[in-house]
């Protein structure tokens, strides 16, 4: 019998990417949730060939901070629960902080964003689940996330 052993973090979040990243739609849907719940009035969607090459959504929420924006990539990192008891009242569209972990980790992102208190935004590419450095940038208030390669790494799921 093999032996029994804990999965490379990177394995995991393939297999966590499987549950959330079904296909392009799927993206979609979890990135204008995202953008609904940071208090958008207007979300913009454009896709290329079906959403596996170019998907890119565009809104005008609140934007994540600077400081905050490799937190937003990690699993179960989310804004919206802070004690066992907030389960209890959710009130917006996603709350367990999977999906952009989950995305990022069968993909290749660009995320750019400024919040209302911000004079410049800030810009993050990620490849695999992999952060670069944050960077400033100049961009409008709300988030921009460009999702390329969908399912680049993980053949099996394309």
């Amino acid at each position: 019998m093999p032996e029994i052993q804990v999965l490379d973090p990177h394995v995991a979040d393939l297999i966590a990417a499987g549950e959330v990243v079904e296909r392009p739609a799927s993206v979609a849907k979890e990135l204008m949730e995202n953008a609904i719940d940071a208090g958008a009035r207007s979300v913009t969607v454009e896709i290329a060939h079906g959403g596996l090459t170019f998907l890119r959504v565009t809104d005008d929420g609140c934007g994540i901070p600077a400081p905050q924006m490799k937190t937003a990539f990690l699993r179960h990192a989310t804004s919206k629960l802070r004690t066992e008891y907030d389960l209890e009242a959710i009130g917006t569209l996603g709350f367990r902080g999977e999906a952009l972990a989950a995305i990022s980790a069968v993909s290749r992102i660009d995320v750019m964003s400024r919040t209302q208190d911000a004079p410049l935004g800030a810009s993050l590419s990620l490849e695999g689940g992999v952060a670069g450095p944050v960077e400033q940038a100049g961009c409008p208030l709300g988030t921009t996330m460009v999702v390329r390669d969908l399912f680049y790494n993980t053949p099996a799921r394309l």
